[in-house]
């Protein structure tokens, strides 16, 4: 079976592989390859494999997190081997465990990353969900409509999960103005579409102007583009001035460590702050704002004195998953893919994942292009 992989500095030769590409990332030369596994299989009449299922990968997709774990992996100059890369897919049932019964052979199925209680771990079904074979809890798939793209179903189940989560757990009335941080980032733009189906008052802010003309066509007007080089609080006060506002009611954030220093000051008395990760996941600090915002004194002064309710948020609940998905069928939620690349494309599928700075959406590698057209649910 294959899997898209970062090899070790001291793998070259050691691992077969089909396709290669070298990249330079932070300053660190990094090996990808769709590498070559022996396959697995799961004796379905083993009681230890009750609970589990036997899946056939079709098309998969990277995080941005996943850099952290492949940058460690290729800096260790005295290691082999190879890191096996892939968190969202989408893939075919090939076998059922014996108490499995709202799963069967020929099923098509996504990761389900909740972390509310069930039968197995909580949070990412897998990191590994390039690998073409894989056995999986029950309880971290889902059942995708049966027409649904495949290119859609691999970009689709932890941004998804997240931003319906996030949304559902601001409570937003109608009357409210809700702004989404980073807007060209794949969990900011599931929160966009989530916000804008539910009817709210939606702003978008961004560093990458790019993005504009998407938020566009997606019936978004009200976005603020911020200069890295400035200090954004003129241009944010410039914008709530424009939109007849004094503050923003709530906030979401994808990245806090770069917008929460920034955005406090803007966030009205008693506002919602909710924030599912952090931007900075390497050793090597790239903030890229030059300005950083307030002092960490100042931010957590502030947060009191106004009563701001600071909300962490990790994924989300199975129906947050299953909402996304009937709004996903009803039309109201579509998904941003910058490209889908196959066999072949490993150099434009690693370019567009990693490298490209005009990426909109989600980079697909799909085992088995072409890939079917989309159809109604």
């Amino acid at each position: 079976m294959k899997a898209f992989a970062v090899l070790a500095p001291h793998s070259a030769g050691r691992v077969p592989v089909h396709d290669a590409c070298r990249v330079r990332l932070h300053d660190i030369e990094v090996d990808f390859a769709i590498v070559e596994q022996a396959d697995i299989t799961m004796d379905a009449a083993d009681p230890r494999h009750a609970h589990d299922v036997l899946l056939q990968i079709a098309a998969f997709s990277c995080n941005y997190r996943e850099q952290a774990r492949f940058l460690e992996i290729a800096r260790r100059t005295d290691s082999k081997g190879y890191l096996v890369l892939g968190s969202e897919f989408v893939a075919t049932v090939l076998a059922t465990g014996a108490a499995v019964d709202e799963l069967q052979p020929g099923d098509r199925v996504i990761g389900n990353g909740a972390i509310d209680a069930s039968a197995s771990h909580p949070g990412l079904t897998t990191q590994r969900g390039s690998a073409e074979l894989q056995i999986c809890h029950r309880a971290k798939l889902i059942r995708i409509p049966a027409m649904m793209p495949s290119a859609d179903a691999a970009a689709f189940s932890i941004a998804a999960q997240t931003a319906y989560a996030m949304v559902r757990r601001l409570g937003l009335r109608r009357d409210e103005h809700v702004l989404v941080t980073a807007a060209s980032s794949n969990t900011s733009l599931f929160a966009i579409e989530a916000l804008l189906g539910a009817g709210l008052h939606v702003h978008a802010l961004t560093t990458s102007p790019h993005i504009g003309a998407h938020l566009a066509q997606r019936g978004l007007h009200r976005y603020c583009v911020l200069d890295r080089q400035q200090n954004p609080a003129q241009a944010l006060a410039t914008y709530l001035d424009a939109q007849g506002l004094r503050a923003f009611d709530a906030v979401i954030d994808p990245f806090m460590d770069i917008y929460l220093r920034k955005l406090v000051p803007f966030l009205r008395r008693g506002g919602k702050y909710i924030t599912c990760g952090v931007f900075e996941q390497f050793s090597r600090p790239h903030e890229p704002f030059q300005y950083h915002g307030l002092s960490l004194d100042e931010m957590f002064s502030l947060i009191i004195r106004k009563s701001i309710h600071m909300i962490g948020n990790n994924l989300g609940e199975q129906a947050d998953l299953e909402r996304a998905l009937a709004d996903y069928c009803a039309g109201r939620l579509p998904v941003a893919l910058d490209s889908v690349h196959g066999n072949g494309q490993l150099d434009s599928f690693v370019h567009r994942s990693y490298l490209a700075p005009d990426r909109t959406g989600k980079v697909v590698f799909d085992y088995h292009l072409p890939t079917l057209e989309k159809r109604a649910c």
